[in-house]
């Protein structure tokens, strides 16, 4: 499929609307808002990786895992925009995806509404339980239709997990179904008018579909809107927002730049209409930021968290086959199926007590997750686990599995035959979202201990049972991580309320303004799961995006926007080629006066009375290195700031910059020059264009670094060089920061390390080769 993200250096300073994430809550509101003909722009902090850039290898899951301990520690693991992001350091480690599509990527897909008797809690408000038989309903039905959710065919393959699920229902005496899952199982063109491949039943359906079968909103409410015309920019961070007038000026941070190498400053954009849609723990975190700078939000920010009695459990080494474990980098020839992560679910919600439901799922481990499991539950069944059956046979064939496992790995013996259970039930919601340093924490002393994990607990016995296994808890509930609870559903914590004395938004969504009272701050919404009130007690997909689907369709008809809800036609036929690029960072610094009818070198003297100093910190980008060798401009695109109090007394944002990499055009004869355009804009909206170049040319005595790291620079008022020049001077950098300009440049685009390798060689030869024709060959 076609890239949907643009160049970050394509972002402009302004638009209507914002959509700050991209996951369920996210790609419907951008999707609805570009087909009701308003002109969206997606901020997400991950990546975009299309099918095939997913994980299949331990290695290759490494890479893709950040953590963020203890706040003590102050201590961030793996890269910033690795796909899987786990919260730590609180009373509860929650799990989520970090990427465009957010934690659609990683999910099971599993499509279950609700309880009905959930949906008519009192804690959700009055007006929305009102119009649950009315618009909520329309949101499931729109939903419904995106996301194509589809039971395991019975046509299919034969599951041994399945089949084992059964088998414990029957004993356990629960209903057994196979759910709705946001997978296709058969080639189709969904409603956004992309091409799907077919389900392989590989298993990895949690470390991201490879096949591009499984229907994340990356398959199909983001291509929509991209087709609608959204533009979606990926590996930007949003910090915090701010009321500017009647606009919302929004601060963000680019990632894996190396802009920290040189401590640039957060740059900006503003919009009319913001919405933030960035995760239960992401949006709280741009809220909290956003308080502590003096936007005034309801106290009840952080309040009402809820891990949506999330239990995670396994039934080791039973004595039936279960074939829970990925095909993760293994062919599928010769191989039996594993299955979508979930394909059948044993529904215990027809309870007298809403409370006491629960939904108990089959879950396969991705590939990727195997060994290492192998040798966590071995170690836990060894530990603390609980056998459910007995008698001396019985014993002499699990440890011959056990034995077999040790010996051939993850799919032979005790973990070819290890159920993995994944249970959604209820709490009591009271889990409290701190910042704490840079980041949000669950605090919730004692949720480890609550009795309506215990009730999971038991029903998890009985289904181990069943099976004739060992009982084997999440090894991270114990006494040493003080019962930890492993949440992959977080709920609330920007929860929709009557009011703001007890909640932060709406029903429609929209931001409550003080600590009280139902006034609103105009343009600001919230839609993710941080609105939901309470647990679900299943899979909270399916709600989130009918409430999403909802809250758009009162945003559209409050503005008298019309949504076009017409199904897309196919999508043009993906393009073959992949292009590969180039990014790095850098600084440079100096000073300008006012005497712009001097010499850059006369104006810039620092010693000069009026000079003041300059500096920018810009990202150099191309996505597609041979296009850009091939141009006589050799054009790469710029983006980042500008620092300087002669123009405005906070950083100017680089607005469509370019850089003319090394090429002839307006060079002396037999050199070269390196010119950079770079528009700039204030935070009050005032334009300025700089424009400023290097001339590599051989001159006497050994003048190559002072050729390629001074930059004359002339600035304009206005959008180009036609305006009155305002400053003119000289800039330049020191070794040490061209050391570390050297260690930001990245390659992007290759899909390993020879293609890396490839491009880098690809690209030090022109520039270097460029060096190399001005100064050794002409000398010789």
């Amino acid at each position: 499929m076609r890239r949907l993200s643009s160049r970050w250096s394509e972002l402009a300073s302004h638009y209507p609307v914002v959509v700050v994430g991209s996951g369920y809550g996210g790609a419907i509101t951008a999707s609805r808002l570009a087909r009701a003909g308003r002109q969206v722009c997606v901020l997400e902090r991950g990546r975009e990786l299309l099918p095939g850039d997913y994980p299949r290898t331990e290695a290759d899951f490494a890479q893709e895992l950040q953590v963020h301990m203890e706040a003590e520690s102050n201590v961030d693991l793996g890269r910033a925009t690795a796909l899987f992001e786990l919260h730590r350091g609180g009373d509860v480690a929650v799990v989520s995806g970090c990427g465009l599509g957010g934690t659609s990527l990683i999910n099971a897909g599993v499509t279950l509404r609700p309880d009905p008797r959930v949906l008519q809690d009192p804690r959700w408000p009055e007006a929305f339980r009102q119009d649950v038989p009315g618009l909520l309903e329309d949101g499931f039905t729109w939903a419904e239709r995106m996301l194509r959710p589809t039971p395991y065919p019975e046509s299919s393959p034969r599951l041994a997990s399945l089949s084992a699920m059964e088998r414990a229902a029957r004993r356990m005496g629960g209903t057994f179904k196979r759910p709705p899952l946001a997978v296709s199982f058969e080639e189709q063109v969904n409603d956004a008018g992309v091409r799907q491949g077919a389900c392989t039943l590989c298993g990895d359906c949690l470390t991201g579909c490879n096949q591009g079968a499984k229907n994340s909103v990356l398959m199909n409410y983001l291509p929509d809107a991209h087709r609608h015309g959204a533009r979606v920019f990926t590996e930007v961070s949003v910090r915090y927002l701010a009321r500017d007038g009647n606009r919302w000026r929004i601060y963000y941070r680019p990632m894996n730049t190396g802009r920290e190498r040189f401590e640039a400053p957060d740059l900006w954009l503003t919009a009319d209409l913001v919405v933030l849609a960035a995760g239960t723990m992401g949006t709280a975190e741009i809220l909290m930021r956003s308080r502590a700078l003096g936007l005034s939000l309801s106290k009840q920010l952080g309040q009402r968290f809820s891990a949506n009695g999330d239990v995670m459990a396994f039934g080791y080494n039973t004595d039936v086959p279960v074939n829970g474990v990925g095909h993760g980098v293994n062919p599928p020839e010769g191989r039996e199926p594993v299955g979508p992560t979930i394909s059948g679910i044993i529904d215990a919600r027809a309870t007298a007590r809403q409370e006491d439901g629960m939904v108990i799922e089959n879950g396969a481990m991705p590939g990727a997750f195997g060994k290492p499991m192998l040798a966590l539950l071995s170690a836990a069944a060894a530990v603390g686990g609980e056998d459910m059956d007995s008698g001396l046979k019985d014993k002499l064939e699990e440890l011959a599995r056990v034995a077999d496992s040790a010996v051939r790995g993850p799919y032979h013996g005790a973990m070819r035959n290890t159920q993995t259970f994944l249970v959604m039930s209820h709490d009591a919601g009271v889990g409290e979202l701190r910042m704490e340093g840079d980041r949000v924490r669950v605090h919730w002393p004692d949720v480890g201990t609550q009795p309506e994990l215990a009730r999971v607990d038991q029903r998890l016995r009985e289904a181990t049972a069943a099976l004739g296994g060992t009982f084997v808890r999440n090894p991270l509930w114990n006494r040493l991580t003080g019962h930890e609870v492993l949440c992959t559903h977080p709920l609330g914590g920007c929860v929709m309320a009557e009011h703001a004395g007890a909640g932060v938004v709406d029903h429609e969504g929209r931001v409550f303004s003080g600590h009280e009272g139902s006034e609103v701050h105009e343009g600001l919404y919230v839609s993710d799961g941080s609105v939901i009130p309470r647990s679900l007690g299943t899979n909270p997909l399916f709600t989130i995006s009918a409430v999403a689907e909802r809250s758009v369709a009162l945003l559209a008809h409050r503005r008298g926007w019309h949504i076009d809800y017409t199904p897309a036609l196919e999508s043009p036929a993906d393009d073959a080629r992949t292009p590969v690029g180039v990014r790095f960072s850098e600084t440079m610094y100096g000073h300008v006066s006012g005497a712009v009818h001097e010499h850059e070198f006369i104006a810039g003297d620092p010693k000069r009375e009026g000079a003041t100093r300059l500096r920018f910190v810009v990202t150099v980008e191309t996505r597609d290195l041979e296009r850009t060798l091939e141009d006589r401009l050799h054009p790469l695109a710029l983006s980042g700031m500008v620092e300087a109090l002669a123009l405005s007394p906070r950083p100017l944002v680089v607005e469509g910059g370019e850089l003319h990499l090394m090429t002839q055009e307006g060079a002396r004869p037999g050199g070269r020059r390196m010119r950079y355009l770079l528009p700039l804009v204030t935070e009050s909206g005032e334009r300025f264009f700089l424009d400023g170049y290097k001339d590599v040319h051989d001159d006497a005595g050994f003048d190559l670094w002072a050729d390629t790291t001074r930059l004359l620079v002339s600035v304009y008022r206005g959008m180009d060089i036609s305006g009155p020049c305002v400053a003119r001077g000289v800039l330049s950098l020191d070794p040490a920061d061209f050391a570390k300009q050297l260690s930001t440049l990245r390659v992007l685009g290759a899909r390993d390390a020879v293609g890396q390798w490839q491009t880098l060689l690809r690209f030090g030869r022109f520039f270097f080769g460029a060096l190399y024709d001005t100064y050794v060959k002409k000398a010789a």
